[in-house]
């Protein structure tokens, strides 16, 4: 039993890097589909540690939060966000107002600050550095994808990224927050999918686009 913990503890640190990686490859892509994919993944990476925290200290509330984050965040929500990708008649490469290799730069950046930002906070909170600032780039990557992405659709990846961040901090910070807070925030997150997704629709059949720097233009 104990090797198996080992196995859970050191799975949890090293998930840390598989989440860098994300951000990264995020950053370089340039279809939307690949970002969502990776959104995909990343959330997958995040099920394994509430699995691993859930068999570290024997929590059916993880487990039973691990199962809900694996249906809406793994499973539904991509689905949902490919299907919008499949449905619109636009183009649907990723359309950024900075290049591939200046987002990966500026992401790189992001994570070797989220690294300096979490020092004075390790050791009060006593969690792992790896993972603490994994949570933080989360957060600043998805606030950098929002603001330098002009389709609308990958506004919406940006911000689930973002929660990702947050939900990520939560769950090492306080190994899990209550289940029905977990749930409602996944409910809430999962509608809000759903009408930012009739609202790039709307965007598209209004404009006959999804870039929304072309948008401005319409202010007086």
């Amino acid at each position: 039993m104990e090797l198996f913990e080992f196995a859970a503890a050191k799975a949890l640190a090293s998930s840390a890097a598989f989440l860098l990686m994300t951000l990264l490859l995020m950053a370089a892509a340039k279809r939307i589909s690949t970002c969502v994919a990776l959104f995909a993944v990343q959330c997958a990476v995040i099920t394994a540690q509430i699995l691993g925290i859930a068999y570290v200290h024997r929590s059916g509330a993880a487990l039973a939060v691990a199962v809900m984050v694996l249906i809406v965040k793994v499973i539904a929500i991509p689905y949902a966000l490919m299907w919008i990708v499949k449905e619109i008649k636009t183009v649907r490469e990723v359309m950024s107002s900075t290049t591939a290799a200046q987002s990966v730069f500026i992401t790189a950046g992001l994570i070797l600050l989220s690294f300096f930002a979490v020092q004075p906070y390790v050791r009060a909170l006593r969690v792992d550095e790896n993972m603490l600032a994994a949570s933080i780039a989360l957060v600043l990557t998805g606030a950098f994808l929002m603001v330098s992405r002009k389709k609308a659709l990958m506004q919406v990846i940006g911000l689930l990224v973002l929660e990702n961040g947050i939900f990520l901090a939560a769950l090492i910070t306080t190994f899990g927050m209550p289940l029905i807070i977990e749930v409602g925030i996944s409910f809430d997150l999962l509608m809000g999918v759903f009408l930012m997704g009739l609202f790039v629709f709307r965007i598209r059949d209004t404009f006959d686009h999804l870039d929304v720097s072309k948008l401005r233009r319409l202010r007086g």
